[in-house]
């Protein structure tokens, strides 16, 4: 079984080029080079997030970087077929790590880290790299060929704006919120007009969204939803909402 690795240069995709040679670095070269122990004439997959994946085979390897000669490429669509974004405050440590993992495997197009009123932890340029890396490196397992996106981070006061919510590019968004006085999670998805259309789900913190937020959100036109009887944390709430608004739907 070739390793399946991710190169972050785009790679040709021209096939008439092939066989073509790429040089692969960084990371993804010194996990290649330094733990598998790879050698030449080792069959290897690459993708580089345009959605195909490549295969290749190592035609050189040196300290620091390898080189691997392009065989074949093909289109490989592993895409939920509805277009999801979670807006979740973040949460701490390891947690913010299962976060984005789940969300890479379940097929989340875009997760974007809200600042809410009670967040717990922020999203600077630190936490943006590591979600980065747990992108790739839940992608590599998975099998996606098209990277989740790591939206800018936005203030509730921003997400809950009556110009964020009416702007063309959001208009037919189905816009959840998660709030415990809201319709059935199930309800809202199945229901025929919401059928094939985007989602965008908001997730507070463990705190919960305060009344302040909870009223712009209603009142720009989110669409409250329950979660159950039970209190879920940031994370795994996040993860319900988006396996629910994928499941057979893929």
């Amino acid at each position: 079984m070739a390793y399946r690795y991710f190169s972050a240069e785009r790679l040709p995709a021209d096939e008439a080029l092939y066989p073509v040679s790429v040089t692969l670095g960084g990371d993804e070269a010194h996990h290649l080079i330094h733990v598998m122990r790879v050698r030449e004439g080792e069959p290897l997959i690459l993708f580089d997030g345009s959605g195909a994946e490549f295969d290749t085979e190592i035609t050189h390897v040196k300290k620091k970087e390898l080189t691997a000669e392009i065989h074949a490429r093909r289109v490989e669509d592993r895409e939920s077929s509805v277009c999801v974004t979670i807006a979740a405050a973040l949460p701490k440590g390891d947690r913010q790590r299962w976060l984005v993992e789940k969300l890479v495997e379940l097929g989340a197009a875009e997760f974007l880290p809200l600042e809410a009123e009670r967040s717990v932890a922020k999203a600077g340029d630190a936490a943006a790299s590591r979600m980065n890396r747990v992108v790739v490196e839940a992608s590599k397992q998975c099998g996606r060929n098209t990277l989740m996106q790591l939206a800018e981070p936005k203030s509730t006061k921003t997400l809950f704006s009556s110009d964020f919510t009416q702007a063309e590019e959001n208009a037919e968004t189905l816009k959840l919120i998660a709030h415990p006085n809201g319709k059935g999670l199930m309800e809202l998805l199945e229901a025929p007009e919401n059928q094939g259309r985007r989602v965008l789900a908001a997730i507070g913190p463990e705190g919960g969204f305060s009344d302040t937020e909870v009223e712009n959100a209603l009142n720009s036109g989110w669409v409250p939803v329950s979660l159950g009887k039970r209190i879920l944390r940031t994370e795994t709430a996040a993860v319900m909402v988006c396996a629910a608004a994928a499941a057979g739907q893929d």
